[in-house]
């Protein structure tokens, strides 16, 4: 009859009752329900409800297990289903996840099984499939990964590469077809890649690495090197592009092209996180100095990330060899949505390879790193018109950011030098200065004019420049008679100071130092001499000195940018 209530529904309804008063009496009524209706599926649901609100992990998982295998009304199941799967896709332990755990491997496999195939989004299918598969790895990962790579969305949707690549490849032991492992290769290459450029992502730990493990799959399925395939954080650069050269005269020229391009990226990563705010330039290098035992070949790089720069781009030109290695990185280079060496690596390897056409930055491009990288080209091609002219663009374009000197350069040897230079004022100076020096030298104007104003120039990065100074020395004693009128304005170094005052008190009666404002009707009419006459202008000397000593406090930079500005017309006259 309409209206009257069931057995089962009766007891069901005397046990929720008795829930709210006592458990065990709740408890007593549903083991009768269940003795009286084994089968009942609304029964059986409930009673797992109820271990479930209690926290009862075992009993809840053998009421669940109990309503998998009658296999009944299903459907009423799938949200429970669902709950226990997005428990399981989380890292933290719940009370479903332990529950989980209780039940048999036969049954956790339908559980998730039927989770998969009631799915109707293909990014939650391909995530709960993933789960399938971690619980269960016998089953194979074959079909999804074709899955994931036939999805329309995965072209556009970031996620699906993810799921691929990060969750996917690494339950891969092997794949029938090495054509798909490769085409899955190249997806892990270009979403590592990606994501090591992505500011707003972190959470994948030592990527690079990761990536090798891809490469390790395929590698060990077509029988490449080991040590290739195997590139861990600890492992010698230099061993490796060895290794990698080692591959050149291959017909086949896969593994060359798929681990030097990883290599490359690794490298080029590295040093464009080293590099920070540095820019490549030509430096100088000294025969007379002992040459350097860093150097590799006939090119030294120095500073922040040289050595990461030089292996990647040894590397790069490795991969353009030949014709088919070259053409296959491009095919390769085309799918990478992120390419870094578009930014600023092409012109560092244009400039390191002597391309300076190539490297020179368009005429657009006025800002500070554009005229400091004019600079360095003009200098190198004997432009030094060109060069100061760059060097006076750069100087209202300096920034803040004061710095430290370079020590690196000038290094020993004849042989060419580069040198990451930061973008700081003392560095930048320091390198203006430098050049300015050796502009002035190979001029071969040996006036006092072009002396005095090197040993202004040479105070910023004192002593590197000492052997200048030297030699500006024994031109003076040389000659017995030095005029500079801008000595005090712009000399204050307290070593170049000693030296020029030992100069004059031991060497006075040879030597005339014409270096005091208004000094010259003085000394252009007698010389000074050392046994009590021309006690005036000695006096006026030694207090023009101390007033020099007085000032060997004040910024050197400064004075220094002054003076280069101040002489700008002289500078520029330079042939």
């Amino acid at each position: 009859m309409p209206g009257v209530e069931s057995d089962e529904d009766y007891i069901i309804a005397r046990a929720k009752e008795a829930q709210k008063h006592n458990i065990h009496s709740a408890k007593a009524w549903m083991l009768t329900a269940k003795t009286l209706f084994p089968t009942n599926f609304k029964i059986q649901f409930e009673a797992y409800l109820m271990e479930k609100q209690y926290g009862n992990v075992q009993e809840a998982a053998e009421c669940f297990s109990s309503l998998m295998l009658s296999r009944q009304n299903l459907s009423d199941l799938l949200p429970e289903i669902s709950a226990i799967a997005n428990a399981l896709k989380s890292n933290e332990t719940s009370f479903l996840s332990q529950m989980f755990d209780n039940i048999v491997p036969d049954i956790q496999l339908t559980i998730l099984k039927t989770s998969v195939e009631n799915s109707d989004d293909t990014m939650e299918y391909c995530r709960l499939l993933v789960l399938l598969l971690k619980k269960f790895p016998q089953l194979g990962v074959d079909s999804l990964v074709k899955t994931l790579i036939k999805a329309e969305k995965f072209f556009y949707d970031n996620r699906y590469a993810r799921l691929l690549v990060v969750e996917t490849l690494p339950l891969l032991s092997s794949l029938e077809s090495p054509r798909l492992l490769q085409r899955l290769l190249v997806e892990a290459i270009d979403f590592y890649n990606s994501y090591v450029y992505d500011e707003t992502e972190h959470d994948i730990p030592d990527p690079w690495q990761r990536l090798y493990g891809v490469l390790d799959l395929l590698g060990r399925q077509l029988g490449w090197d080991s040590f290739l395939v195997n590139y861990n954080n600890s492992l010698n650069k230099e061993a490796y592009f060895q290794k990698l050269l080692a591959l050149r005269g291959c017909e086949d020229c896969r593994q060359l092209l798929y681990c030097g391009t990883t290599f490359f990226l690794r490298c080029l990563y590295e040093q464009r996180s080293l590099k920070g705010n540095h820019i490549l330039i030509e430096a100088l290098s000294d025969p007379e100095q002992p040459p350097s035992k860093r150097k590799k070949g006939d090119i030294e790089v120095t500073g922040v990330s040289a050595h990461q720069f030089q292996a990647a781009a040894n590397c790069w030109e490795l991969l353009h060899t030949n014709e088919v290695t070259s053409r296959e990185f491009m095919k390769l280079s085309n799918q990478l949505q992120v390419k870094p060496w578009s930014e600023g690596f092409a012109d560092e390897l244009a400039l390191y390879r002597g391309r300076y056409d190539d490297a020179m930055p368009h005429p657009t491009m006025t800002n500070l790193a554009a005229n400091i990288v004019r600079v360095s080209i003009n200098y190198f091609r004997k432009n030094y018109t060109a060069c100061v002219e760059n060097i006076l663009a750069a100087l209202p374009q300096l920034p803040t950011v004061e710095g430290v000197l370079e020590s690196e350069l000038i290094v020993g040897g004849k042989h060419r030098h580069l040198h990451f230079l930061p973008m700081t004022k003392v560095a930048i100076m320091h390198y203006f200065c430098t050049l300015l020096i050796r502009i002035l030298l190979n001029t071969g104007n040996n006036s006092d004019l072009t002396y005095g104003h090197i040993l202004v120039l040479i105070q910023l990065g004192w002593p590197q420049e000492e052997a200048v100074f030297i030699q500006i020395l024994d031109y003076i004693k040389q000659k017995n008679v030095f005029h500079y009128h801008l000595f005090t304005a712009y000399i204050i170094h307290i070593d170049i100071l000693e030296e020029l005052s030992f100069l004059w008190n031991e060497q006075g009666n040879n030597v005339a130092l014409d270096i005091l404002p208004n000094s010259q009707q003085h000394l252009g009419q007698r010389r000074i001499g050392t046994r009590g006459a021309d006690k005036g202008v000695k006096e006026d000397f030694r207090q023009a000195m101390k007033a020099q000593v007085s000032r060997s406090n004040e910024s050197i930079l400064n004075l220094i940018i002054q003076f280069i500005n101040s002489e700008r017309s002289y500078f520029l006259m330079i042939r």
